[in-house]
């Protein structure tokens, strides 16, 4: 049984983020998932990053496009536009109060606004979580805590919660109660009780402020910074 890691709770810089976050909005540039990701670069430089090398001791492209921009965002040492997009991404990070991390369906779901609650066990920093909290999912998708609810078992909060807003897609209340079974044991659930996180999703996030600078880069600023890194 895979156990779910408890929520991060340490502050976050943007190195600690931005592989994972780069990676995401390039895929989602080329896959159009995000309909209000605005990012404009050539679908072939996007591929080109995110291709796999064969050898393992070359890392793909984008890996090491996202360490020179770590560096450059936090370096003090390079143009106004670094600056811009280096102070909203570190404002978003600024107001994480914790991080999580979610199988798929589940991201898509919450990126697309279609489930709107996540529901854990009432355990550890769970149970710190409050209304007006910054969950970071993934290390892409920030989303704000609207309200926080306690309920003694999975099947109550599905009943009360609406299946169609903690599990999208799932027909039944004894089919999302094993769903969560596949994380959590009976005797845990009875023990701990089970919280309903409701969440919403911001305007402002940290793919779109990572596609604007990628979009100021232009394929030039992206290619000029990889031969500065590779060299």
């Amino acid at each position: 049984m895979e156990q779910p890691q408890s929520p991060g709770t340490k502050s976050l810089e943007i190195g600690d983020i931005i592989e994972p976050l780069l990676r995401f909005t390039l895929r989602s540039h080329l896959d159009e998932t995000v309909p209000s990701l605005d990012l404009d670069l050539p679908r072939d430089l996007c591929l080109y990053l995110l291709e796999e090398e064969d050898s393992t001791e070359k890392p793909a492209r984008y890996k090491i496009l996202a360490r020179a921009l770590s560096e450059c965002l936090t370096s003090k040492e390079h143009g106004s536009n670094f600056e811009n997009y280096s102070n909203d991404l570190l404002n978003m990070l600024k107001k994480v109060n914790f991080e999580l991390h979610v199988q798929e369906p589940y991201f898509t779901q919450l990126k697309d606004g279609l489930k709107t609650t996540e529901g854990r066990c009432a355990v550890g920093d769970y149970m710190r979580i409050r209304s007006g909290d910054f969950i970071l999912f993934n290390k892409c998708l920030l989303l704000e805590v609207q309200d926080v609810c306690y309920y003694t078992s999975f099947s109550e909060m599905l009943r009360v919660e609406s299946l169609a807003k903690v599990l999208p897609g799932v027909e039944t209340i004894e089919e999302g109660v094993q769903v969560y079974r596949n994380f959590y044991t009976e005797e845990k659930e009875r023990i701990n009780g089970v919280v309903a996180i409701r969440v919403v999703k911001p305007v402002n996030q940290p793919y779109t402020a990572l596609a604007g600078l990628l979009s100021e880069l232009k394929a030039t600023g992206i290619k000029g910074l990889l031969d500065d890194y590779t060299a």
